[in-house]
């Protein structure tokens, strides 16, 4: 045999050896979804639940930016203790402020972990000028058409009456948890949480609560969102990306605007920001977006398959379709945001300084000072980096997808929802959970409602709407998940 001969037949050999691995890897997959028998949950009235759900969102919580904004919130929690007598009982409430309640309900067994669920009130306000945009007005709680329209359908009252409906069920039927429970109605998640459930979190440590596992918002139960899945697939957030905003800052020359200089301040900002567009973070298919894959594989035709069980293969594919839409590219790396631009008092005069707000989402692979040594080696001497402090935050511990806090979730879901597959994710946007995870790392973020991508855009934005039986759905699951503590 000649050389090239013997050559060629080593590369076929390795090129069949290598097809081989691969679609064996493709074939070898398991189901995500746990085997657990579907329970018929019986609401005690499904029609007063929607219409308490209506009737919260007609109460316009608007984030408080000062005092004059808090009688919605006040309202609100009278009607709260109104509507769910029975837990504002036997919970005892504490009230950190007067908006955001924290409340205890004692289990049974004192040795067992304390539980925590988390749901904040308050909604982003409507955009002046857009409220003729909305089929039904933003906070008259319409029920139509097979929804419930209005802010706070999606994001986050219904989180919040789910639970207490489920809550006020579990003590009309005599039954205790075994665990001690935990619910916080947070009031300002949407403007950072900082006033009211970072202090709940703050007091929780304090005390030194041993806290099992904390449930928040999050992700949801997506509809043709997942590439190569037709068919929905549940997304538990088992990681936050972390938060920072910082402040670029450039200057240059002064003077008239006729006799412009080469050092101009708005020039050497622009360049920095266009240099964050350029020459991003790195991007990786990895941690919880790699477990997604590779747990959501088993609900991929074959084509995707081979691709998915073989990203050691073909990710540089993956990645290059990924970080083409907003949405994937935020979950494969840190990204940045310039929100804010400011330079300039005067059409005819240069101005000296020109400073750029940055808002960066850290990935659980990178950290602050990562992005700080990233940053200062990018814009250079001419721009200088400072952190905004107020709202930092490192990305969250990864909670365990083995842990009795993740089984329960598991389980609950299979109860209500069957064989819908359920895999853990990586949730971008910053949620009140980010406040919790000194107490455990098991922090999850899932609300199990399904969207379509249509829907997720109605989050924050115009037509906030769920449906009726996906809210009731919601009603039962947390039935189920708060009787597995």
């Amino acid at each position: 045999m000649s050389r090239w001969r013997w050559v060629a037949a080593v590369v076929g050999l390795v090129i069949a050896v290598l097809v081989a691995v691969v679609l064996v890897r493709a074939c070898q997959v398991e189901s995500p979804a746990v085997p657990a028998e579907q329970v018929d949950v019986q609401l005690d009235d499904p029609d007063e639940a929607v219409q308490r759900l209506s009737e919260a969102i007609q109460i316009p919580t608007v984030s408080p930016e000062d005092e004059d904004d808090i009688e919605p919130f006040v309202e609100l929690r009278e009607q709260l203790e109104e509507w769910f007598p029975r837990f504002h009982h036997e919970a005892q409430r504490q009230l950190v402020s007067d908006l955001t309640p924290h409340y205890t309900l004692e289990g049974a067994d004192p040795d067992a972990k304390d539980v925590v669920f988390l749901a904040h009130k308050d909604v982003v306000p409507v955009e002046e000028g857009t409220e003729d945009d909305w089929t039904y007005p933003p906070f008259s709680g319409a029920v139509e058409e097979g929804y419930i329209w209005g802010r706070g359908t999606l994001d986050n009252k219904h989180n919040m009456m789910a639970l207490l409906e489920a809550a006020e069920a579990m003590l009309e039927e005599g039954k205790r948890p075994q665990h001690t429970l935990h619910f916080v109605f947070g009031h300002d998640e949407e403007i950072g949480g900082m006033e009211g459930a970072r202090v709940v979190a703050d007091n929780m440590k304090q005390q030194g609560l041993d806290v099992q596992a904390v449930y928040d918002e999050g992700l949801v139960v997506t509809d043709g969102i997942v590439p190569g899945v037709d068919e929905p697939l549940a997304l538990v957030g088992i990681v936050e990306k972390g938060y920072l905003t910082v402040r670029l800052t450039a200057r240059g020359e002064g003077g008239h605007a006729s006799m412009p200089p080469k050092d101009l301040a708005i020039s050497n900002l622009l360049a920095a920001v266009s240099a964050l567009e350029t020459s991003p973070m790195p991007a990786a298919v990895d941690g919880p977006v790699e477990m997604m894959f590779d747990r959501a594989v088993a609900e991929m035709g074959f084509g995707h398959r081979v691709v998915f069980r073989n990203l050691w293969l073909f990710e540089p594919l993956v990645l290059s379709q990924m970080v083409d839409q907003p949405s994937s590219n935020a979950a494969v790396r840190t990204t940045a945001a310039p929100t804010v631009l400011r330079a300039g008092q005067t059409e005819n005069v240069l101005p000296q300084t020109a400073e750029a707000l940055v808002n960066f989402r850290i990935h659980p692979r990178d950290s602050i000072d990562d992005v700080m040594a990233y940053l200062e080696g990018l814009v250079g001497d001419e721009v200088q980096v400072e952190k905004l402090e107020r709202m930092q935050s490192e990305p969250s511990p990864v909670a365990s997808v083995h842990s009795r806090g993740y089984e329960a979730i598991e389980t609950a879901f299979a109860e209500v929802f069957g064989d819908v597959a359920l895999a853990p994710s990586i949730v971008v946007a910053a949620t009140d959970a980010r406040h919790f995870s000194g107490l455990t790392d098991d922090v999850y973020r899932f609300t199990p409602v399904v969207l379509d991508a249509d829907d997720l855009e109605r989050i924050h934005g115009t037509d906030e709407r769920v449906g009726v039986e996906a809210y009731l759905d919601l009603v039962r699951y947390y039935h189920r998940l708060l009787r597995h503590w």
